[in-house]
């Protein structure tokens, strides 16, 4: 089966989860298929890239219209740990920014969905192949699918890895002669929803977990029964190892001491979040307000815990929150860091390495990877009873004698604030050996029931029109 998927993003490139997933399937899925990735070259021709395991090199030049305006663009093609990417390069599609300024991505996605078809028919000239289905992953290529579908006969699997509801101006497709895909349907006023038109002309719609489907059934997935279903993402567990830790032969807690002397503070309780600071998906204000809550005795237990709590947040984002974390830190300066930048995957496997929790406070969460991640390394998750969350992490109350961490309603600082207590009370009460099985167990969960050769198997499914519609998940049995 030859399978070509197309994206925006995929490693090196990186903006968030979806080059993490988008990776970790083409490379899982080419150890049984061929697998061809398409992707905008976003600039990455410049410089020498060392994530490839081959140079580039100029596979076609071809010309693609838009507008009143013809573009020049060269395919350049590389491999990837057994998987084939083209590289789109043209004058707009070698613009470095991903997704801004909006403009610029807009007219991106313009000139990757027509350049995507006229791929595909060279291919079909130069080598007398055709992909068997065209796996697009998010809105930005939905409307590459639908052409791939329309004039190649191609099945168009489309996946949400988050629902954006993005929409875009009738005007704008009309401008760019792309007015053969406005669809009466899906107009609200002048404006098309893209996402709505890509579970439409798909042939399978897919998101990335139970929950998350259930959550948006009604708002969305319920308008396409039928055809939609999930398939759980995966992690890279050999990536997020404690093998590969810097100081992997010293016990955890003296990885602890020696992280927490290194951010200035002395050792206690490690609680450590990672990721995107914003108050719409991914609840740090909740987690701040949780913090501050300990911090000033208003949770019961927590005079007993908060002179040994410590807390540890890594990322960027709003500008309110990063001003919030530092006052924060100012008014704890003994409890609390904020590193307010973007590290790299092997810092952050350090942190997750040495800290005895991770706080996963989302609002809505598709999937996720910090749970997985901080599994594997052996740090308990204290995650929202969410999307992909609620399904992967098994709370300590619910499965006491197979639990991987805590799980707590979404919105609900008073909530995570009871379950930092409870779950530092543990560590403080010498209960290190029901805290240990725990991170035993979170990291035997992800390899055995959220690796990607899974959802390869499971995708592989969906692409023969084989896989189940409606499949919850139970505790360690087989979720495929």
């Amino acid at each position: 089966m030859l399978i070509s998927m197309a994206t925006f993003e995929h490693l090196p490139v990186r903006v968030g989860g979806l080059a993490e997933a988008v990776t970790s399937l083409g490379e899982a899925l080419s150890k049984s298929e061929e697998v061809m990735v398409f992707m905008p070259a976003h600039g990455l021709l410049r410089e020498e890239e060392e994530s490839f395991s081959s140079k580039p090199e100029k596979y076609c030049d071809f010309r693609i219209m838009v507008g009143d305006r013809i573009s020049p663009v060269t395919v350049y093609q590389v491999w990837r740990k057994g998987v084939r990417i083209f590289l789109f390069s043209s004058e707009v599609m070698d613009h470095p920014q991903v997704y801004q300024p909006r403009d610029m991505f807009v007219a991106k996605m313009v000139h990757f969905t027509k350049a995507v078809p006229g791929l595909i028919n060279i291919i079909l000239k130069k080598e007398n192949i055709k992909p068997d289905v065209i796996h697009i992953n998010d809105w930005h290529c939905v409307f590459a699918g639908s052409l791939v579908k329309k004039y190649f006969k191609i099945p168009f699997i489309f996946t949400i890895h988050r629902l954006c509801r993005e929409r875009i101006s009738v005007h704008e497709l009309n401008e760019v002669n792309l007015s053969e895909l406005v669809d009466p349907r899906y107009l609200e006023g002048d404006m098309f929803n893209i996402e709505k038109f890509g579970g439409h002309h798909c042939d399978h719609l897919t998101t990335v977990s139970y929950s998350y489907l259930n959550e948006e059934w009604r708002t969305f997935f319920s308008t396409f029964e039928g055809k939609t279903t999930y398939v759980w993402n995966g992690t890279d567990y050999t990536f997020w190892n404690p093998d590969f830790l810097k100081h992997a032969q010293l016990p955890r807690k003296e990885r602890r001491k020696l992280l927490l002397e290194e951010n200035g503070l002395e050792d206690g309780i490690l609680f450590f979040n990672v990721g995107r600071l914003d108050v719409e998906q991914k609840g740090i204000d909740i987690l701040l307000k949780a913090f501050e809550m300990i911090m000033n005795g208003e949770v019961p237990g927590s005079e007993r815990v908060r002179k040994e709590l410590r807390l540890i947040l890594l990322g960027s984002g709003d500008q309110y929150l990063e001003n919030e974390a530092r006052r924060l830190e100012r008014q704890f300066p003994y409890n609390m860091k904020s590193i307010i930048a973007y590290l790299g995957r092997e810092t952050t496997r350090e942190y997750y390495g040495a800290a005895d929790f991770c706080l996963i406070p989302s609002n809505f969460e598709p999937f996720g990877l910090v749970q997985l991640e901080a599994m594997c390394m052996g740090c308990i998750p204290i995650g929202s009873r969410v999307g992909g969350i609620n399904d992967t992490i098994l709370d300590l109350h619910d499965f006491p004698e197979e639990s991987t961490g805590r799980l707590v309603p979404p919105r609900n600082p008073a909530s995570l604030a009871r379950a930092m207590v409870e779950m530092a009370q543990m560590s403080l009460e010498d209960q290190e050996g029901q805290l240990d099985r725990m991170r035993r167990r979170g990291r035997e969960h992800v390899i055995k029931n959220f690796n990607w050769d899974k959802a390869a198997e499971r995708y592989i499914r969906v692409y023969k029109n084989m896989a189940t519609i409606k499949l919850p998940f139970v505790s360690y049995a087989e979720p495929y």
